[in-house]
């Protein structure tokens, strides 16, 4: 039997939003599946590489700046940052991303 670790109940969604991130200047597709007070299960359009800390466009216009916790292929689960955790939306520099990612496997 599986242990639900949630710390508050879920609300099952099938809503469409976008992940944004780089100074906006990268935007993604996806479905918000389920959403809690804390967090939320994305699904994303297709798979790309996505930074710790992004946003989230939700349908509603609401936008919501998150940490990724966890991912499964095109899911990932996010919980929302609080105004304390949030830094100003800086550009990415996806080659020293990528440069750190490949030390970390090494």
């Amino acid at each position: 039997m599986m242990i639900d670790r949630r710390e508050t109940r879920r609300e099952r969604l099938h809503s469409r939003a976008s992940i944004v991130f780089n100074g906006r200047q990268s935007i993604f597709a996806c479905t918000l599946r389920n959403r809690s007070e804390t967090g939320a299960l994305l699904r994303l359009a297709d798979w790309t590489e996505l930074p710790a800390v992004f946003e989230v466009d939700a349908r509603d216009g609401e936008t919501l700046r998150v940490r990724q916790c966890w991912r499964r292929g095109d899911d990932v689960g996010v919980v929302f940052m609080t105004e304390e955790e949030c830094e100003p939306n800086t550009p990415i520099d996806f080659a020293a991303f990528r440069a750190l990612r490949a030390r970390v496997a090494a």
